[in-house]
């Protein structure tokens, strides 16, 4: 990428979109995506996620434990063509969008260098933890773009305070969670966490009373706003959810069951409010009910506990429910022991063999639908790789298993955020710690295992944080803003 001139000051929007360099730049980073995608152009599939989408894309069905809307995605960008290329061409397309997004953001509204700025997105276009994605039928390119558009509206409504960008905030937040349920915890304090953020460093700083106070009203009508937007948009995602699944509103079907089998090694028979669920509680011996690393088997594996509890509770809604009853039992009267359970998980990330093993089953076992599958037919042409390739990895996910140093750095992104808290407490800069810091809490305390594909949203706050501390090394006479005190 060419060089850029030196820095002149920060340019507004319309000077930004009028600048050679920025163009320059959004174009080589398409050029660098397609590039890549030239080399390894090949659709990947992760079964059963993948299987899933595709099975909602054909039939309307709606997954118990995913996020709806990305099956619809498949169906209207995919059938049209026949074919899994168009498909492929939006993604790479949205990793381009969101590495420029990054680089929006550094350079408006962070105020960062050009150099500094272009760099962070030079490397979010090339995060092996983003580009692999790319290339998958799975949720991650999809839901990571919107939520970067998120986070850019945050960061705006953080330096103007308009009340019109929580709205779209909370927009971009339900379609985030639309795509990929995970993010829902992050967005949902989002809503209660921003305008305190960004009203925070004027109620703490030496105003007037009658100041004060008039600040403290507009901070609570902007907090209501953005609460109220939440929970109406979030009732329609549910009520949607509901209408097209055919059962009572709700994020997800089966949350509880997943709770459960997460937090199995600490559960206990008294935990359980049936006589049932606790039964099997109480021969958990038989299954290993207590070990940490047979977790993903308790909550897919015959024989194991969710297997044995949905034989028992025919039920769906109902087997769910007892089991996330049971689970917040646990939490309540054993935080500290889930606690532990979540930093056994975390530190599973610094395991060289486990990192290494879960990159590649992360990956995917090559399995694909067959292409003649029913419905399938005559809507979708699935070509699968060449059967010399099976067992193979392509040039993109050796890129994913080789860069195993980087996922350290991720896994660590909120202690590096914290300590930068330390020298430059700033409201920015504290959204993108809560963010990390309940990414990370996602990923040690709601998942089984240590998994590489859950850092992704991560690895963008670590490219946005590196690019924060980059230039605030070269620039350390940057004069002093609004911060906040922690």
């Amino acid at each position: 990428m060419t060089a850029s001139p030196a820095d002149p000051p920060t340019p507004p929007s319309a000077t930004l979109f009028s600048d050679y360099w920025w163009w320059h730049f959004c174009l080589s980073i398409v050029c660098l995506k397609f590039a890549l995608f030239g080399i390894d152009p090949h659709p990947q599939m992760f079964m059963g996620d993948s299987g899933s989408y595709l099975w909602t894309a054909v039939s309307g069905w709606i997954p118990p434990d995913r996020s709806f809307l990305y099956g619809f995605i498949i169906r209207w960008v995919s059938f049209p063509t026949q074919s899994l290329d168009s498909l492929l061409v939006l993604q790479v397309f949205l990793g381009a969008a969101t590495a420029i997004s990054l680089a929006y953001v550094c350079r408006l509204l962070l105020q960062l260098s050009s150099r500094v700025s272009y760099s962070a997105g030079l490397i979010c276009a090339v995060d092996p933890l983003q580009l692999v994605w790319e290339r998958y039928l799975m949720t991650e390119t999809i839901s990571l773009f919107l939520y970067a558009l998120m986070l850019l509206v945050s960061l705006s409504y953080l330096r103007r305070r308009n009340p019109w960008q929580l709205l779209l905030v909370q927009i971009l937040a339900v379609l985030t969670i639309s795509f990929r349920i995970s993010y829902l915890l992050t967005v949902e304090a989002t809503a209660v966490a921003l305008p305190i953020i960004a009203f925070m460093p004027f109620l703490r700083s030496g105003l007037a009373a009658a100041s004060r106070w008039s600040t403290l009203r507009t901070l609570s009508a902007h907090l209501a706003l953005s609460v109220v937007a939440m929970l109406a948009l979030h009732l329609g995602y549910k009520q949607t959810n509901g209408y097209l699944a055919g059962r009572p509103p709700a994020y997800l079907y089966s949350s509880g069951l997943s709770i459960l089998a997460t937090w199995a090694p600490v559960l206990h028979p008294a935990d359980s409010p049936d006589p049932r669920l606790a039964r099997i509680l109480s021969q958990g011996a038989e299954f290993h009910l207590g070990e940490a690393r047979l977790r993903n088997s308790q909550l897919y594996s015959d024989g194991y506990l969710i297997d044995r509890w949905k034989e028992t509770e025919f039920d769906s809604d109902r087997a769910d429910g007892i089991a996330k009853q049971t689970a917040l039992h646990a939490l309540l009267h054993r935080p500290t022991r889930i606690f532990a359970l979540g930093l056994g998980t975390f530190l599973g990330y610094f395991n060289p063999v486990q990192i290494h093993k879960q990159a590649v089953s992360d990956l995917g076992n090559g399995e694909w639908p067959k292409p003649s599958a029913e419905k399938l037919a005559g809507r979708l042409q699935l070509v699968p790789p060449p059967p010399q390739a099976a067992g193979l990895h392509t040039v993109l996910q050796k890129y994913f298993l080789i860069a195993r140093p980087y996922y350290y750095v991720v896994a660590l992104c909120p202690l590096f955020c914290a300590a930068f808290l330390f020298f430059l407490r700033e409201t920015h800069l504290f959204l993108i710690f809560l963010h990390a810091s309940i990414f990370l809490g996602t990923n040690s305390l709601l998942a089984v295992t240590a998994s590489v594909r859950y850092l992704q949203p991560l690895s963008f706050l670590t490219v946005l944080l590196f690019a924060l501390i980059a230039h605030h090394i070269s620039h350390r006479s940057v004069p002093a803003r609004p911060s906040i005190a922690l």
